[in-house]
């Protein structure tokens, strides 16, 4: 069973990970945390977004929110996707730590991040200008994933 785990980890931290397949973004209709409505619409044609999986409870979605931060000030837009969370607990992990989200789409079962393949949390999405899935990483976003894996797709 060790070897199995060892195998796992090892493929999950490839740096040679693939690019996804290009996908189109799925219509949708939900609430952001706020309660306000969120659908498709809210993801304008002519810009690059980044979809950001987190909750309250994922270690590492704590870990990787500093560079999601700095992503922000730098102009980044990013729309968070609070998935299987509890939203009280949400909206103060966000007042606590600050908030790098344009929008946060919640996501309380879960159905919707399995609609566009979210596998747990933290992952991270690029959407293209014409809103289409051009990327995907499963893990940790920090410096050196968003050089590698995400900025020469945004030339």
């Amino acid at each position: 069973m060790g070897i199995l785990f060892l195998i796992f980890i090892v493929t999950l931290l490839d740096p040679n990970e693939k690019t996804i397949e290009v996908s189109s973004f799925p219509a949708f209709e939900m609430n952001e945390l706020s309660e306000e409505p969120i659908n498709q619409n809210s993801f304008q044609e002519g810009e690059y977004k980044l979809i950001n999986v987190w909750a309250t409870w994922c270690v590492n979605c704590k870990l990787e929110h500093g560079f999601l931060m700095s992503l922000q000030n730098n102009g980044i837009k990013i729309f968070g996707l609070n998935y299987k969370d509890d939203k009280e607990k949400a909206l103060r992990w966000l007042e606590q730590f600050g908030n790098p989200y344009w929008k946060t789409i919640y996501d309380p079962r879960g159905n919707f991040g399995l609609e566009i393949g979210v596998s747990g949390a933290p992952e991270t999405y690029l959407i293209d200008k014409k809103n289409k899935i051009i990327q995907k990483h499963i893990g940790i976003i920090d410096e050196k994933v968003w050089v590698n894996k995400f900025t020469n797709l945004m030339k």
